[in-house]
């Protein structure tokens, strides 16, 4: 436990160290764009975030997972050149895309912002965090990503409070990441043999990766939607205040993130004497997180997105309810796809339940937005949360009795 708890302190604090950031700059931003211009800028915001789930394809759900098993350096080394082959084949296409459909979602009077926020979303695809997961190094996570976004965010403030540049922010993020990426790719792949770039062994990965891709891109089809249907079919002034409520909800998420990245690498160790428990410890986190975070969002959704964002733009009491549901249930979820089916290699029936969960979840929350309901996208996207976590549970069960049969506990760890 005394690995798990360091990994979990360190996989927490640094995220912790990231979430400092938006709570910095964003009540600046919201201030300064005003209620029209919010919901814009955030809707940049979850096209970025979409797009870095088309460049990661599958890194995100699977690299952890190889890396953890990986015998050696030179096969995490590389692993990691393969990744970086493949993701940067990729970010050519996925960032134009993104570019026009924030054009196409955006007004014209926030859209550079909302164009400079997506394009520093989608390099987030790039980032090394991964492979820190995988190898169950947090000081590499902060070093390469958590404290350099927190220095170009305290830079900013002042920036922002003197002129109202709200560009600059994104401007700078851009520029920090991909400094980050160059570093850590020198400092991985140090002392190892250089190979050439190679189209063959591209398109070879792409197609061995579509799987888990195909997983990971659908699951978060419907959760990084939300933002960008609330700005297309709502009024301004209830976009802006789903906006906050959806701004919450995605910083809670971050807990989730970091608890899952803590426990991956330490319950998928190939030496450990009772996978079982570690199993069990996961899910039970998970499940106590899920519960109290959803409670608070809840209860405390309002009242935080009026003091953070501003009153104009604070989050409803039924938005902020359904968002809780939603955080319940994804962190729920969280230790079933990532601890146990993928690893599993369950890739059909994780995808068959990300499938049905986009279709039936993106399909309320359109046709609610297009109702006018601010508070029925938020129902759209716990709706998701709950099918994908009814589909997965029992193929699940099936898969821990495996592990209980084929590798008894023996003793405490």
């Amino acid at each position: 436990m005394k690995t798990v708890l360091k990994r979990l302190a360190g996989f927490t604090g640094f995220p912790l160290l990231a979430l400092i950031a938006p709570f910095l700059l964003l009540p600046i931003i919201s201030r300064i764009l005003g209620d029209g211009g919010w919901a814009n800028y955030t809707a940049g915001q979850a096209i970025g975030t979409l797009g870095a789930i088309g460049v990661l394809f599958g890194w995100g759900v699977i690299g952890p997972v190889r890396i953890a098993k990986a015998t050696g350096a030179a096969e995490r080394q590389r692993i990691y050149r393969v990744s970086l082959h493949t993701r940067l084949s990729i970010i050519g296409l996925v960032l134009p895309a993104a570019v026009i459909a924030t054009l196409l979602v955006t007004s014209e009077a926030y859209r550079l912002e909302s164009i400079l926020m997506a394009v520093g979303g989608v390099l987030v695809g790039l980032s090394p965090n991964w492979f820190c997961i995988g190898v169950g190094r947090p000081m590499l996570m902060g070093k390469y990503d958590a404290i350099p976004r927190l220095i170009v965010s305290l830079a900013a403030v002042p920036v922002l409070l003197a002129t109202g540049w709200v560009w600059f922010y994104p401007v700078t993020l851009i520029a920090v990441s991909i400094g980050s990426v160059w570093a850590f790719t020198r400092m991985v792949l140090r002392g190892s043999e250089r190979e050439r770039y190679s189209l063959r062994l591209v398109r070879s990965e792409l197609r061995s990766l579509m799987p888990t891709a195909l997983i990971d891109f659908t699951g978060n089809s419907y959760g990084s939607t939300p933002v960008p249907i609330s700005t297309a079919t709502l009024r301004p002034a209830d976009a802006s205040s789903f906006s906050s409520a959806e701004r919450l909800y995605r910083i809670s998420i971050m807990a989730v993130t970091a608890l899952g990245d803590a426990f991956q690498g330490w319950v998928l160790e190939p030496a450990a004497t009772s996978p079982i428990k570690r199993h069990l410890a996961a899910i039970t986190a998970h499940s106590a997180l899920g519960l109290v975070g959803g409670t608070l969002i809840a209860i405390l959704g309002p009242p935080v997105t009026g003091f953070v964002f501003g009153e104009a733009v604070a989050a409803t009491h039924a938005q902020s309810f359904f968002f809780g549901v939603s955080l319940f249930f994804i962190s729920a979820t969280t230790p079933l796809i990532r601890n146990i089916m993928i690893p599993a290699a369950r890739f059909r029936q994780v995808f068959v339940a990300t499938v049905v969960a986009a279709v039936i979840g993106l399909a309320l929350m359109i046709s609610l937005g297009i109702a006018g309901s601010s508070a029925g996208i938020a129902a759209g996207l716990a709706a998701s949360e709950f099918l994908i976590f009814a589909v997965l549970l029992p193929p699940a069960i099936v898969e821990l009795r495996k592990v209980a049969r084929t590798q008894p506990p023996r003793g405490a760890e």
